[in-house]
């Protein structure tokens, strides 16, 4: 039997972060362990969520979620857009699960406990941004259901890319 637990990342958990990541570039962006420890840095919420065998007392990272307060030297174009509209927010810049754990509820794990930190620290808005092209109906959907919604459309120079900017009050 296998529970699972969120925890605070540290940079023994890097490889297996760049592996997730990896699988789901086509809708994050590549990441190599330089990029993750610095991005790991600029920080303020980088959590994973980690399957623990109950018999074997076995660990393996099978999510994570990565986010950013405002005035953080992160040159994002997605993140700059909420830093120049937004005071009070975290940007979560991404959060992957690992395929073989789709639909079992860890996605909404994280969120919950993003929007539980942002209440702590009394941050007053989550903020993303999800593909429209290439569509990502999964991530859309799943946004909506925390009250997320569109203040924006970020297009790619080569407008090969649309992303939705969605805000959620986090209080």
């Amino acid at each position: 039997m296998a529970e699972f637990q969120i925890r605070d990342t540290t940079r023994n958990d890097f490889v297996s972060i760049k592996r997730l990541n990896d699988d789901f570039v086509k809708f994050t962006s590549p990441m190599d362990l330089a990029r993750i420890e610095q991005l790991h840095n600029l920080s303020a919420y980088h959590r994973v969520i980690e399957q623990v065998n109950q018999q074997s007392s076995e660990k393996s990272i099978v999510g994570f979620l990565l986010a950013m307060r405002p005035a953080t030297e992160y040159l994002s174009d997605n993140y700059q857009w909420f830093d120049l509209r937004y005071k009070n927010f975290l940007y979560i810049d991404r959060v992957v699960i690992a395929a073989s754990m789709h639909g079992i509820g860890l996605g909404r794990r994280l969120y919950d406990d993003i929007f539980a930190f942002a209440r702590s620290q009394k941050i007053g808005h989550l903020c993303c941004e999800y593909n429209l092209i290439p569509a990502n109906p999964v991530s859309a959907a799943f946004h909506q259901s925390y009250d997320f919604h569109q203040v924006g459309r970020l297009h790619s120079d080569d407008q090969s890319k649309i992303v939705s900017m969605q805000i959620a009050n986090a209080m």
